[in-house]
């Protein structure tokens, strides 16, 4: 197995809208201030957290001078933590003044493996105590600590300090909104807040290593995530670099738009929209794509052992998607953007006297004209006639089948040409077989250079959609077509028609043509040898005696597996694995592009 990581300084989407909870002793914010308060016999609690620092780990509290300088007048309380959940209670605190500076140090308990770090490491923490008795200390407090420090020093009231190192910190992970402090934040809370901070911590204490555990055994797992000392290197440099002007360096903020993004955190669009300047991203601008400003690096690591495997890029271009920025690597763009050679034009169905467009493209020395709309022929069906109008059929009414159990032997339908079966298209047209299918998408090279561009407009697929062939595919349908499945998502379902091989060894089929289908009777069930390649084909066991073929294209990654179902398919759904569809996939309805004989 594979171990994933991106090399490079992520730091984690922060949100910062702190809930001031019971048991919480402060109301939340910072209010007006008098200098050299002093603090007698007072109690103050709370929890070490980078993980939960372990039983015996140390906590100080300095007093400060009552000029309000927060320069250590050299007095000290000191305890120790009470149990591995990192908890601590400092007693009997006499203070010339209600500043004071905590620091935790000691080992901690690693959020992703649940065992000791093999380190020490300190957090730090500033606090006005006099309105408080509880006061954590964690990664939030730790960041914004030298920050305060250089504030005051610069001739800044602490509360004023306080409150702008705050809402700098929380800015630079994305979060404009700063109403509450840090010390109130706890890893094993209950709010959303605190869950953000688990996670900052984790990944932290992981050096944002995001891949899996290398099994070495069913009850061993190997670590790959960074040394103790790495991370508190990586814990520091954030502060540090924070503490002298409130902004991280580009390089540092590079790589947090990089993680929020990769990540899909909350704050992904304040971050990129910061660093990169690319505006507000509504309705009104969907679909709109840029170039970023600053190019965003992203390595995946393999292990060790195997370096050859891995794999770098970079995010270079942007798209919005009606509420956010979506980051495209620049393959993907040449990919969506680049020319593909086509011709259009147009064809007239004479039963109707419909006009469809066209699109014609010619590939290793065939050329191939398609209808580039929808077939929309009612025929004779008065009770169907109106969703023949929108170009909907049944299977059996696209192919103009009783049935679909037609199988011919495969040697016989080897050449293209020979696979061709008109179904409900016009004269001259017919319904075009895998072969076709499989040449029009190696031909594009990507199902989305089929997509009409009103597709994001329908649903926004996270791609940039040019419509390279100008071929239209639009979502028709909207209906849950996962296997237990309830969300209701859009997708183009076109026919394919195909010819089932019948193995020599057991088969006791009869073969005929087209018009003897009535009179085919097989026992047995037929394997498809299809030759495929492609990324974007899906090849399995057919459906019983099936010449149906079904083509899906869709913007949703939510389709569920099936294991005890296996229709035959050709699917994309972007960037996911290849899922089967439900059991009645041979009932759902379907649009017909026709191909020229």
């Amino acid at each position: 197995m594979k171990r994933f990581s991106l090399k490079l300084f992520n730091a984690l989407a922060i949100i910062a809208s702190i809930c001031a909870c019971g048991g919480r002793d402060t109301a939340g914010g910072i209010s007006e201030e008098t200098e050299g308060v002093a603090i007698n016999n007072k109690t103050i609690e709370g929890v070490s957290q980078k993980g939960p620092f372990a039983k015996g780990s140390s906590v100080y509290l300095r007093e400060t001078n009552k000029d309000g300088s927060l320069t250590p007048t050299g007095k000290e309380f000191y305890a120790t933590i009470r149990n591995d959940a990192g908890e601590f209670k400092i007693e009997n605190i006499n203070l010339e003044s209600q500043y004071a500076l905590l620091t935790a140090e000691g080992f901690y308990q690693r959020e992703f493996t649940k065992s000791f770090s093999d380190c020490s490491i300190s957090l730090n923490a500033a606090s006005d105590i006099s309105n408080r008795n509880s006061t954590n200390i964690n990664l939030f407090t730790h960041f914004e600590y030298p920050r305060i420090l250089n504030l005051v020093n610069s001739g800044m009231s602490f509360n004023a300090a306080k409150t702008q190192a705050e809402k700098e910190i929380f800015a630079q992970f994305g979060y404009e909104k700063h109403e509450h402090s840090a010390e109130d934040l706890d890893i094993n809370g209950q709010t959303e807040e605190d869950r953000i901070l688990y996670e900052v911590s984790e990944m932290v204490d992981r050096n944002f290593y995001i891949g899996e555990y290398i099994s070495i055994s069913k009850t061993v797992h190997r670590d790959y995530s960074f040394s103790c000392k790495e991370v508190k290197a990586l814990i520091d440099s954030i502060a540090n670099d924070f503490a002298t002007d409130g902004i991280l360096n580009n390089s540092l903020t590079e790589k947090i738009a990089a993680y929020s993004f990769v990540f899909q955190k909350e704050n992904a669009t304040n971050v990129l929209s910061r660093y990169e300047n690319l505006g507000t991203c509504t309705q009104d601008n969907l679909g709109q794509y840029t170039k970023l400003q600053f190019a965003i690096p992203i390595e995946i690591i393999s292990i060790p052992t195997a370096p050859e495997t891995d794999i770098s890029f970079a995010y270079e271009y942007a798209i919005c998607t009606g509420k956010k920025w979506f980051l495209l690597y620049g393959e993907q763009f040449e990919n969506s953007t680049k020319k593909i050679e086509h011709q259009t034009g147009s064809m007239t169905d004479p039963r109707d006297g419909k006009t469809y467009k066209t699109t014609s493209f010619t590939f290793k020395g065939e050329t191939y004209e398609w209808m580039a709309e929808n077939l929309q022929f009612a025929g004779d069906s008065a009770t169907q006639n109106e969703e023949h109008q929108k170009g909907i059929y049944t299977r059996e009414e696209a192919l103009v089948l009783k049935d679909s159990s037609f199988i011919q032997h495969y040697e016989a339908v080897l050449d293209r040409k020979e696979i061709i079966y008109q179904g409900i298209c016009p004269e001259g047209w017919h319904i075009p077989n895998t072969k076709e299918w499989k040449a029009l998408l190696e031909y594009v090279g990507s199902p989305s250079n089929l997509y009409s561009k009103d597709w994001n407009k329908i649903y926004f697929t996270n791609r940039i959609l040019e419509d390279n062939i100008e071929f239209g595919a639009i979502p028709t349908f909207f209906e849950p077509i996962a296997t237990n499945h309830n969300s209701f998502v859009p997708y183009a379902h076109f026919i394919a028609f195909a010819y089932a091989q019948i193995n020599e060894n057991y088969s006791t089929c009869k073969t005929g043509s087209p018009e003897e289908l009535e009179e085919v009777s097989c026992d047995t069930k037929g394997d498809i040898t299809f030759d495929v390649n492609s990324d974007y084909i899906y090849d399995n066991t057919p459906l019983r005696q099936s010449n149906f073929y079904s083509v899906f294209f869709g913007s949703s990654a939510r389709l569920l597996n099936n294991t005890g179902y296996f229709p035959t398919l050709i699917i994309d759904f972007w960037n996911t694995n290849y899922k089967t569809l439900k059991s009645n996939v041979l009932d759902l309805k379907l649009n017909v592009r026709c191909v020229k004989n």
